[in-house]
């Protein structure tokens, strides 16, 4: 089918497509900027989805039979409560009705662990798809107010599956997140500065989370789901790895203070990914680190 894949210029989207297409699937991308040649599969429009009158154009022109909608605020650091998330969920909501109105089938959207309770979580309690949610920034507020309409739209008969993202590791990250600061410092025989390092998450790789995202376009799973490794490591434990693969720099635990609100364990029960679903992550913490690490030694541009 004509699958719609927004926010393709991000950190999983170019996989998600190369998965889709891979399938046998026609993917028409959607992003702001203008992807390099080469760069991303498909055909590509561009364009601004916060604007209605792209929004109508884009799915009255391609009229697609299913959507991957990945795309929303995702500056580092300035997301969580930046004020265009409500615009984001609203513009989100608008694309959902034209999608359907216009013949779509079937929708996976990108959702959040920022939706659950993130200071309620037991040490070593895995978050579950029906674990509290009691989001503490804007765009967990946002992305779970979403979610929450896709549900109701499941239960008026329509398609979609809202895949809850938790942490991401890969390729073309921000230098400002965890593993690219560890890497880009080690890598020139630097001190890598951080937090205490005790604080357990779960790290994906962003070429799962594609793959993932993928398979839930073509499968028939309604409601929510958690994308992510289901795998806990400290991040000093990360940390001590990536230092491990590239063997010069140091760490310094603790040179940088614990976040008030950051939560001690936030790890995801993949058990309807794997079981239900039927996927499996390809990459391990290490291979995930390592593949990171290789791109910052040769790949950046």
């Amino acid at each position: 089918m004509k699958v719609l894949v927004t926010g393709a210029n991000g950190l999983i989207g170019p996989y998600a497509c190369a998965k889709l297409i891979a399938a046998g699937h026609d993917v028409i991308t959607c992003g702001r900027s203008t992807p390099n040649a080469g760069d991303l599969p498909g055909q590509q429009v561009s364009g601004d989805l916060l604007d209605n009158s792209f929004r109508k154009q884009l799915i009255k022109t391609e009229r697609p039979e299913g959507l991957l909608h990945l795309a929303w605020q995702t500056k580092h650091g300035h997301f969580w409560n930046a004020p265009d998330n409500p615009d984001w969920r609203d513009a989100s909501i608008d694309l959902l009705e034209r999608f359907h109105d216009h013949g779509g089938k079937r929708a996976v959207l990108a959702g959040s662990c920022a939706e659950y309770d993130w200071q309620g979580i037991a040490q070593g309690q895995k978050l579950t798809e029906d674990a509290t949610c009691k989001p503490h920034t804007l765009y967990g507020q946002e992305k779970l107010k979403l979610a929450q309409h896709c549900l109701d739209l499941n239960a008026q008969g329509a398609s979609i599956a809202w895949g809850r993202l938790f942490l991401l590791c890969g390729p073309k990250e921000p230098t400002a997140r965890f593993v690219p600061a560890i890497t880009c410092a080690l890598l020139v025989g630097d001190t890598a500065k951080m937090s205490s390092g005790k604080q357990i998450r779960d790290f994906m790789h962003t070429a799962d989370a594609g793959a993932a995202f993928a398979k839930l376009v073509d499968h028939s799973f309604t409601g929510l789901i958690n994308i992510a490794s289901g795998e806990g490591h400290s991040l000093l434990t990360v940390a001590e790895t990536i230092k491990s693969l590239i063997g010069r720099g140091t760490i310094a635990a603790g040179s940088l203070p614990d976040r008030p609100d950051d939560p001690p364990y936030l790890v995801a029960d993949t058990s309807k990914l794997a079981q239900t679903v039927g996927f499996k992550c390809q990459f391990d913490l290490t291979s995930a680190l390592r593949d990171c690490i290789d791109w910052w030694q040769h790949d950046e541009t």
